[in-house]
């Protein structure tokens, strides 16, 4: 028994660490894009052509419909250039959330505090970041995707579509989270009974 309690710390230790690498890993990837970013010169912006596919030579025999490019845009007005650097590091911010919530997790499961206050909160708030990051993430994209394409004068049409795979996640998280909190509730009810 002592050594199956000792393998489910140690997996709690596993997943706090995973969420602190994820962080770090985060934090890497925000220090690349604010360097490709910040200059304002050749910032790559993603665009979706879904909605008017080009076709595109390939090989110089075959052909094919691109329906995603990035484009190279400089010298955006500070505007545009605070959509592109939202739209760029938002999902980043979001993915670092979650691996705030694995660490926090990791850490009070790993202490034998299951339904600790930190990771009742901590689950919280990454279910609706999650819920909110589902609509803010491509809508922010679609207003980059305008904004690079405006700043050189083409008028590509854009649609803005929810991340349903962020979406579920919020809700699986969400739902965890009241599962958490209900029991939690019921601890400090048994306890006063005890």
């Amino acid at each position: 028994m002592i050594d199956r309690l000792n393998d489910q710390r140690r997996n709690f230790e596993v997943m706090a660490l995973a969420g602190g690498l994820g962080v770090l890993v985060g934090l890497g990837l925000i220090v690349r894009d604010l360097v490709r970013i910040l200059p304002n010169r050749d910032v790559p912006v993603p665009v979706d052509l879904a909605s008017t596919p080009h076709d595109v030579l390939l090989g110089g025999t075959a052909t094919a419909q691109a329906t995603e490019a990035v484009i190279r845009v400089s010298d955006l007005s500070p505007v545009r250039f605070a959509v592109v650097l939202t739209a760029a590091l938002l999902p980043t911010l979001v993915l670092m959330m979650v691996a705030v919530c694995f660490a926090v997790l990791g850490t009070s499961f790993g202490r034998g505090d299951v339904f600790a206050q930190g990771s009742l909160r901590a689950m919280k708030v990454t279910a609706l970041t999650l819920l909110l990051g589902s609509v803010a993430i491509p809508a922010l994209q679609v207003m980059a995707a305008r904004s690079a394409l405006g700043s050189v004068g083409v008028d590509v049409g854009q649609r803005m579509e929810t991340d349903w795979v962020l979406f579920a996640a919020g809700v699986m998280l969400g739902t965890v989270w009241y599962a958490f909190r209900r029991g939690a509730r019921l601890q400090r009810d048994t306890e006063g009974l005890v």
